[in-house]
């Protein structure tokens, strides 16, 4: 037997499952509550169905706006694309700076200088005295015959001497005369230990200053 509960309208006792109360005839729609269990869920279902078109309507919404710049343009996507096609390769240095692949490396040109040899001296080529020094000397040989000088001036040069000719009257050393000489010194010593040494080659070798007369 069900509980009896008072009537809302009148306070008289009354059954759960009476539709009216039998005293003043008022609803009583005390109908038995049933779980969320046992509820139907096409309504339920129906209605996260609307929430779920109505927030992906708003999201794609916010993804347009965003996307078109506020002025129409091209989405960034297209533009991005559209930049690296035209920029062509690009490679990414240690810097994160783009650096173009497609750059050429720079030639560069070797030079090399050739270096002409020096030419051995002509042993047969016989110098003369420099015009302006003044310095000291060995004499080999003093004759009036330049023939015959140039030629012992030439046989010393082939033996490795440093041997040349010169006149005589510029320096006050004679008068119509041909000098054979060997060597240029700064001090009459050093052309007296160098006439020592020849003294079997060219006996009497002798140092001598040799100076432009004023």
């Amino acid at each position: 037997m069900s509980e009896e509960r008072p009537c809302a309208n009148c306070g008289e006792p009354v059954d759960p499952k009476q539709l009216v109360c039998l005293e003043c005839g008022a609803r009583v729609a005390l109908r038995e509550h049933r779980s969320w269990a046992n509820q139907p869920m096409a309504p339920l279902a129906a209605g996260l169905v609307v929430l779920i078109v109505i927030g992906a309507g708003l999201f794609g919404f916010a993804i347009s706006e965003l996307t078109s710049g506020g002025g129409g343009g091209e989405p960034a996507a297209t533009i991005a694309q559209t930049a690296t096609t035209q920029e062509g390769p690009a490679v990414v240095d240690g810097e994160g700076q783009r650096t173009e692949s497609s750059q050429a490396p720079a030639e560069t040109t070797e030079t090399t200088e050739t270096i002409e040899p020096t030419p051995p001296p002509d042993p047969d080529e016989v110098p003369t005295w420099p015009p302006d020094l003044s310095a000291h000397t060995v004499v080999l040989l003093t004759t009036g015959d330049r023939p015959g000088a140039a030629n012992v001036a030439r046989e010393a040069r082939r033996t490795g001497l440093e041997a040349g000719m010169l006149r005589s009257d510029p320096y006050d050393l004679g008068s119509g005369l041909w000098i054979v000489y060997t060597g240029q010194f700064d001090s009459r010593s050093a052309a007296a230990r160098q006439a020592a040494g020849l003294q079997d080659r060219y006996p009497g070798a002798y140092p001598q200053l040799v100076q432009r007369s004023q």
